[in-house]
């Protein structure tokens, strides 16, 4: 109790902390029987205007454990007119996303909040502000690394299957040691973006999966911009026959692909994923002599991306000419300002959210 108390006082802290900065108001307790952890009532008044909080403290809350909390949170009846809050030391940024998916406010230790009372027309949010608590709160791998981005990839692919660890690491779109798996497995279980069952790994959230890691995505290790003479399809195709004769890994990336994938959008600039070998000074004056290629600072008509990991070239289209899979495309145009959120948006309602719409619907309530 004494802990929960600790809490409390916090919560009313950071509550006339927030409010002071909307006008004058004063915080009155109204402490109910059962429960304190879980039935408390605060209340913010001021001349013109109340606002009254069901507060449900919890010491922690791990994004696996957050859909069931929340969901329960939902279905407890309220008075009307009262925003049911959370308050918790750490409430990590999936936390935070899950709980807004459920409709629920909360508040951590630093301040950090999401509160909304429709009927009142009030919103507060507030992020980014450091959190001493959070220092104490485990480590997990970073499942979009590199090579962890490896088995994301795969299972994203495949968002219906199960998979044991060891088959993750085999796959040959993955090749990554079991330990990796292991560790990923654990951090996507922990995020809530994957659960166990069976012994096997299913995919739980694949869609904010995805949302995470195109938050995450590196994009390409590096590019060149180059002119070349010609229509942009002219162009793709000739790169594309110096590549394969080259013996040169490729694959038409960004604008390049995604129309491909989704004819109704347009560009003007060619984009290929290509091997680092291609970036190297014998094989650039080879693309110069071969396809008249001249590098430019400015009014580039040709692009060459070098990958952040081989796994951008998985699954990708195998004619007319190498073309990266749309998930990879997705993720390239995500990255993009402007017009590459419009272009992403095109592929992935063509091609990926059916597949990750319905898996989530079906395993997410294992």
């Amino acid at each position: 109790m004494a802990e929960t108390d600790k809490h409390l006082a916090r919560f009313e802290e950071l509550l006339r902390d927030i409010f002071a900065e909307l006008g004058e108001f004063e915080s009155i307790w109204e402490a109910r029987d059962g429960d304190v952890r879980s039935d408390v009532m605060m209340v913010s008044k001021s001349s013109s205007q109340t606002y009254r909080f069901d507060v449900k403290v919890r010491e922690r809350i791990t994004p696996q454990i957050a859909d069931d909390l929340f969901e329960r949170l939902q279905q407890e009846p309220l008075p009307e007119r009262v925003v049911r809050i959370v308050y918790a030391p750490v409430i990590s940024a999936r936390v935070a996303e899950i709980a807004r998916q459920h409709g629920i406010s909360f508040i951590d230790y630093a301040g950090n909040c999401h509160i909304v009372d429709r009927s009142e027309g009030l919103l507060i949010s507030r992020t980014g502000i450091p959190n001493e608590a959070s220092s104490r709160t485990q480590k997990t791998a970073d499942p979009f690394s590199p090579k962890s981005s490896r088995i994301v990839r795969a299972m994203l692919h495949e968002p219906e299957r199960g998979w044991q660890v060891s088959e993750l690491a085999s796959h040959p779109d993955v090749d990554v040691s079991v330990g990796l798996v292991s560790k990923v497995k654990r951090a996507l279980v922990r995020e809530s973006y994957a659960i166990v069952r069976d012994r096997l790994l299913y995919l739980k959230q694949p869609l904010d999966l995805l949302a995470a890691w195109t938050r995450d995505y590196p994009g390409p290790s590096s590019q060149r911009q180059f002119y070349m003479r010609g229509e942009t399809e002219e162009i793709e195709s000739k790169v594309a026959a110096w590549c394969e004769k080259s013996n040169i890994e490729y694959a038409l990336a960004r604008f390049s692909a995604a129309w491909r994938h989704a004819p109704e959008v347009r560009y003007s600039v060619a984009s290929l994923y290509v091997g680092s070998e291609a970036l190297s000074p014998r094989w650039l004056e080879s693309l110069r002599v071969d396809c008249g290629a001249k590098e430019v600072e400015s009014g580039a008509n040709l692009v060459l991306l070098t990958a952040f990991d081989r796994s951008v070239f998985v699954r990708r289209l195998a004619a007319p000419e190498q073309t990266s899979s749309p998930l990879q495309t997705y993720l390239d145009l995500q990255s993009l300002a402007g017009r590459g959120s419009e272009a992403a948006e095109a592929v992935f309602e063509k091609h990926l959210r059916k597949a990750l719409e319905s898996t989530g619907a079906e395993k997410g309530v294992a």
